[in-house]
C-alpha cells in the first residue's frame, strides 16, 4: 500500500468528521456560523478556533459551577462519554510524520479515542496447594559380597602369602579336604621342603580340577621354586604338586614326589597352569593315579630328565588335556595306558621312554588319541609327537584314534610290542559308552606322518574313519593296511586310507590291503601279496 496515499486518505476522514462536529456545535450555539474556514486560509484554522471556543466555554462552566450552591450540583456526565475537547485536540495535533510512523508501527488505531471500557475485577487467585513431600525411598538392600574364588579347594593347615624364601620348611596336614601347604598370590622359594598330607578328600572331582586335599598347591598366580623337596601323600584324592589357575607356576628340582591314595595324581596343573619337573623322581601307586595330567581348562607341563611311574589300575604315565612335553625321561605306566591325549592338545617326546601295559581296560591300547561329544569334527592341533626315544607297548596295540581328527609324528622313534597279533594303528568309532561322541557319527581321523622311521605291525581303519599316510626320509613300512565296515553301521566317510610314498621310503607288504588312493614315488615290495584301489584297481608285481 502506498502510505502517503493511506496518510491522505486518514487525514481527509478525520477533515470531514471535525467539519460534521463543528456544524453540530454551530447549530447549537456553541459557535458562530462564520467560523467555517475561508477562502485561502488553513483548513485547520477554524477547527483550532473551534476547540479554542470550547475550552473558553468549559472554563466558564467551571466557574458558575464554583458559584452555584452545593444544593444544585452539576448532573454527572453519563459514564462512559467522551471528551470531545481533548479528542480533537489529540487529532489536531497530529502531524503527517506522526501518522506516518504510528502506521509502520502497527499502532495507528491506537491514536484514534477509544471509550474507556470498564474496569472488570478479576477474581482473586486461589492459593497453590502446598507441597507434599516427596516420600522417602527405601534404601536398596545391601547384596552379600561376592567371593573372590568359588571353586572348592578346601581348607590349608600352611600358607605362604608373602613373597620370600622358605628354607628347609616342613609342613603336614591329616584332615580331609586340607592342603598340607598352599601359596596363593605370591612368588616363593622353598629350598629342602618336607611336605607330608594325610587325610581323604570328599570330592575327589574338586581334588582333580582344583587341587583340593593336595599335598601341596600353587594357586591363583602362586609361584613357588623348589629344589630337593620331598612331597607325599597317603589320602584318597591328594595329588602330590598341583597348581591351578592362569600365572600359576611351580618348578620342581631334584625333588620326589610320591603318592599312595586312589585319585592322586603324581603332578598335575589345570585351568592353565604350568609346572616344570627337573630330574625328579614321581611315582603313583594308587588307581587312576597319573604320574604327570593336565585336568580341564589345559595347561602346560614339562618334564626334563627324571622318571615317572604308575602301578594302578587307570593311573596312565600321561593323562593330557594340556600340552606335555618330556624330554630324557622315562614314563612307565606298569598296570594300564602309557598316555592318553584327549581333544585339541598336544604330548611332545624327545628322547624319553614311553611304556605300557594295558590289562583291565576294554580298549587295549597303549596310547589313545581322543575327543569328547562338543569337540568332534573339529581340526584343531591335537598331535602326538614323537623324536628319538621309544614307544613301548607290553599288551595291546600302539595307536587307538577314535572321536577326533588328529595327528601323530614318528621321526626315528623305537617301537616294541610285545603282542604280534595286535594293530600296530587302530582307527575307527565306537560304541559311545565312554562318552566318545554318538555311535556310527564318531569315526576317527588322523594324519601319520613317518620320517626316517621303521613302522611294524598292521593298520585297521573302519568305514567312518580314515587316515592319511606319509612315508619319508627313508622311512620303512612292515605291513597291510584294511578297510573294514564299522560295526555301527555309520555313513561311509568319502575316504579311508589314502597312502603317499616319497622317494627313498619303502612299503613291504605283510598281507593283501585295500586303499582309497596310493601315490608311490618309492618302492613297494608286494611279496605276493595285492593292493586294491577304491575304484577296483588291483596292485600287484
Amino acid at each position: 500500500m502506498d502510505i502517503q496515499k493511506f496518510i491522505k486518505s486518514e487525514v481527509i476522514m478525520k477533515h470531514t468528521k471535525m467539519t460534521a462536529l463543528l456544524c453540530t456545535l454551530a447549530l447549537s450555539g456553541y459557535i458562530s456560523a462564520t467560523a467555517a474556514p475561508q477562502a485561502g486560509s488553513t483548513p485547520l484554522d477554524p477547527y483550532r478556533a473551534a476547540v479554542q471556543k470550547m475550552k473558553d466555554l468549559e472554563k466558564a462552566e467551571k466557574k458558575g459551577e464554583q458559584s452555584a450552591p452545593a444544593s444544585a450540583p452539576a448532573a454527572a456526565a453519563p459514564a462512559g462519554d467522551v471528551n470531545y475537547t481533548d479528542a480533537l485536540l489529540k487529532g489536531l495535533d497530529l502531524t503527517v510524520s506522526d501518522v506516518q510512523a504510528s502506521v509502520e508501527s502497527g499502532t495507528f488505531k491506537n491514536l484514534s479515542p477509544e471509550a474507556p471500557k470498564p474496569v472488570v475485577e478479576q477474581p482473586a487467585a486461589e492459593p497453590e496447594p502446598a507441597e507434599e513431600p516427596e516420600p522417602e525411598t527405601e534404601p536398596e538392600p545391601i547384596s552379600p559380597p561376592v567371593k573372590k574364588y568359588t571353586i572348592s579347594q578346601g581348607e590349608t593347615a600352611n600358607e605362604l602369602s608373602s613373597d620370600g624364601n622358605y628354607e628347609n620348611g616342613v609342613y603336614t596336614s591329616d584332615k580331609a579336604d586340607e592342603n598340607a601347604l598352599r601359596v596363593p598370590m605370591a612368588y616363593i622359594t622353598a629350598p629342602n621342603a618336607q611336605i607330608t598330607k594325610t587325610g581323604d578328600s570328599t570330592d575327589v572331582d574338586s581334588s582333580r580340577l582344583y587341587g583340593q586335599n593336595a599335598a601341596f598347591l600353587a594357586t591363583h598366580g602362586g609361584r613357588a621354586t623348589m629344589t630337593g623337596a620331598r612331597i607325599s601323600s597317603s589320602g584318597i584324592g591328594s595329588t602330590g604338586a598341583y597348581g591351578y589357575s592362569k600365572s600359576t607356576y611351580i618348578s620342581l628340582k631334584d625333588s620326589s614326589v610320591v603318592t599312595t591314595g586312589n585319585n592322586s595324581a603324581g603332578t598335575a596343573v589345570s585351568a592353565r597352569a604350568m609346572m616344570k619337573v627337573e630330574n625328579s623322581t614321581v611315582s603313583t601307586t594308587g588307581d587312576s593315579s597319573p604320574a604327570i595330567m593336565i585336568a580341564d581348562g589345559g595347561g602346560i607341563l614339562i618334564a626334563d630328565g627324571g622318571s615317572f611311574s604308575t602301578s594302578g589300575a587307570m593311573s596312565q604315565g600321561i593323562y593330557s588335556k594340556g600340552d606335555v612335553t618330556v624330554t630324557n625321561a622315562s614314563v612307565n605306566a606298569l598296570n594300564t595306558k602309557a598316555a592318553v591325549l584327549k581333544g585339541n592338545n598336544t604330548i611332545t617326546l624327545s628322547g624319553t621312554i614311553l611304556e605300557g601295559k594295558e590289562t583291565t581296560d576294554a580298549v587295549p591300547y597303549n596310547i589313545v588319541l581322543f575327543s569328547d561329544e562338543k569337540d568332534i569334527g573339529t581340526m584343531g592341533t591335537q598331535h602326538f609327537d614323537v623324536r628319538g626315544g621309544s614307544l613301548i607297548s607290553h599288551k595291546g596295540g600302539m595307536f587307538y584314534v577314535t572321536a577326533t581328527h588328529g595327528k601323530i609324528s614318528l621321526n626315528g622313534t623305537a617301537i616294541t610290542m610285545d603282542d604280534p597279533a595286535a594293530n600296530l594303528i587302530t582307527v575307527a568309532g565306537n560304541d559311545g559308552a565312554n562318552g566318545w561322541g554318538t555311535p556310527g557319527r564318531n569315526g576317527g581321523h588322523v594324519e601319520l606322518v613317518a620320517d626316517n622311521q621303521v613302522l611294524t605291525g598292521n593298520i585297521s581303519v573302519d568305514s567312518i574313519s580314515n587316515i592319511n599316510m606319509t612315508l619319508k626320509n627313508n622311512s620303512t613300512f612292515n605291513g597291510m593296511i584294511s578297510i573294514v565296515p564299522n560295526v555301527e553301521g555309520g555313513e561311509k566317510y568319502k575316504t579311508n586310507a589314502d597312502v603317499f610314498i616319497a622317494a627313498g621310503s619303502t612299503w613291504n607288504l605283510t598281507g593283501n590291503s585295500t586303499l582309497t588312493s596310493l601315490y608311490n614315488l618309492g618302492t613297494i615290495n608286494y611279496n605276493g601279496y595285492t593292493i586294491t584301489l577304491a575304484d577296483g584297481t588291483v596292485m600287484k608285481e
